[in-house]
C-alpha cells in the first residue's frame, strides 16, 4: 500500500446513521472501500486495544498469554467459516494469516501449558470432562496421591511483554498489511467502518500509520423511534427513559475529550439530507477528494431516500409523547430545520 494512502474510517454510537458518510465517500473513483461492513477488531472486547493493556500497561505471568489466546479466538471468529463468511474475502484471504503473523510477532516464547481460565473459556462441562478421568482414578487407584492431571490438554501458553514502542511498531506493520492486502488497487484513500471508537478515539489511531475518523451523530428522537418500531432491536432501550439515560451515557466521553480537528470530524447526520450541498462539500475538502472524481452521485448516499428516515414523529402521531419526551431530556442533541 502506498504510504500515503489514507485510512477513513467512521464512528458511532449505534443507530446515528454513520454508513451515510461511508456511503458518500464510496462514490468517488480514487476510494477503495470495504463497504459497509463493519472491521471492530481494534476496539472490541479481546481487540487490539485490549492486547495493549494487557500486555503492555497491565503484564503479568497469566492475564498477558490469555490476552493473546483471547485475540487469536477472536481472529478465528472472524475468519471464514463453512457457512458464514467474514474478513478473508476482504483482505485478500490473508485476514488469518496476517494475524496469526502479528500474534507470533508479539509472543516473547510459549510452552505447553494451563491455567484456570483454559477451563473458563471453554466452558464447564469442558472442565468436567477433562477433570472426570483424574479425579475417578484419584478416588481409587491414585487415592491419596499428588493429582498428576495426565488426561489434560495442555493447550499452549504465551509470554509476551513488548514496550509500549514495540507494541505500536508490531501493531501498525499489522495494520499496514492488512490495509495493503485489501487495496490491491493502491487508492490514495480508502475507508473502512468502525475501525475506531467513539470515544478515547486517539488512543486507537496509535496503531496505524494514517487515519482519519468521522464521528457521526443523529438526532436522538429518530434513534429511539427507528430502534423501537422499524428495527426492533435490544441493543438500546425501548423505555423511552432509560433511553435517555443510555443516551447521555453512551456521549459522555464527548465532555472531556478534545479531538485533534485535523484528524476526527464531527458530522451530524441531517446536515447530510437537509444540507447535502453545504456538508459534502466539507467532507472533499477535508479529505482531499475533487468533485470530478464523484462519478457515482447518489448511487449509495441519495438524500431524497435518506430523508425518509429523519423526524418520523412528524409522520406518525402515537410517537410524539415520546418525541416530546426525549426532546425535553436532550434539548442540546435535537436537530432543528433552519
Amino acid at each position: 500500500m502506498n504510504k500515503q494512502t489514507t485510512i477513513v474510517t467512521v464512528a458511532s454510537y449505534y443507530g446515528s446513521g454513520s454508513s451515510a458518510v461511508t456511503d458518500y465517500v464510496s462514490e468517488f473513483d480514487n476510494v477503495k472501500s470495504l463497504t459497509s461492513y463493519e472491521f471492530r477488531f481494534i476496539q472490541d472486547p479481546d481487540g487490539v486495544a485490549e492486547l495493549e493493556y494487557n500486555l503492555v500497561e497491565n503484564f503479568n505471568r497469566h492475564n498477558s498469554g490469555h490476552a493473546l489466546k483471547r485475540y487469536k479466538k477472536l481472529v478465528d471468529y472472524y475468519g471464514e467459516h463453512l457457512f458464514v463468511k467474514r474478513y478473508e474475502g476482504f483482505f485478500d484471504n490473508k485476514w488469518k494469516k496476517i494475524s496469526y503473523e502479528y500474534i507470533e510477532n508479539l509472543t516473547d516464547f510459549k510452552y505447553p501449558g494451563l491455567w484456570q481460565y483454559d477451563f473458563y473459556d471453554n466452558g464447564a462441562w469442558y472442565e468436567f470432562w477433562h477433570k472426570l478421568p483424574d479425579r475417578l482414578l484419584h478416588k481409587t487407584v491414585w487415592k491419596n496421591k499428588v493429582d498428576k492431571h495426565f488426561f489434560f490438554d495442555k493447550g499452549i501458553t504465551y509470554a509476551s511483554h513488548p514496550t509500549e514502542e514495540r507494541f505500536l511498531q508490531c501493531t501498525r506493520e499489522y495494520t499496514r498489511k492488512l490495509m495493503s492486502a485489501a487495496n490491491k488497487e493502491n487508492c490514495p484513500i480508502m475507508i473502512v467502518d468502525q475501525l475506531l471508537p467513539s470515544t478515547n478515539i486517539e488512543r486507537h489511531m496509535r496503531y496505524f500509520d494514517n487515519i482519519k475518523a468521522f464521528v457521526v451523530e443523529r438526532d436522538p428522537r429518530d434513534i429511539f423511534l427507528l430502534a423501537k418500531y422499524v428495527w426492533h432491536d435490544l441493543v438500546i432501550p425501548h423505555d423511552v427513559e432509560l433511553f435517555c439515560k443510555w443516551f447521555l451515557y453512551t456521549r459522555s466521553a464527548r465532555k472531556t475529550e478534545i479531538w485533534n480537528p485535523e484528524k476526527i470530524m464531527l458530522i451530524q447526520f441531517e446536515d447530510l439530507i437537509y444540507k447535502y450541498d453545504e456538508t459534502t462539500a466539507k467532507i472533499r475538502e477535508w479529505l482531499g477528494l475533487n468533485e470530478e472524481e464523484h462519478i457515482n452521485p447518489y448511487k449509495y448516499l441519495d438524500p431524497n431516500k435518506s430523508i425518509n428516515n429523519t423526524r418520523l414523529w412528524e409522520k406518525n402521531s402515537s410517537y410524539i409523547e415520546e418525541a416530546t419526551y426525549i426532546k425535553n431530556r436532550l434539548s442540546e442533541y435535537i436537530y432543528e430545520i433552519n
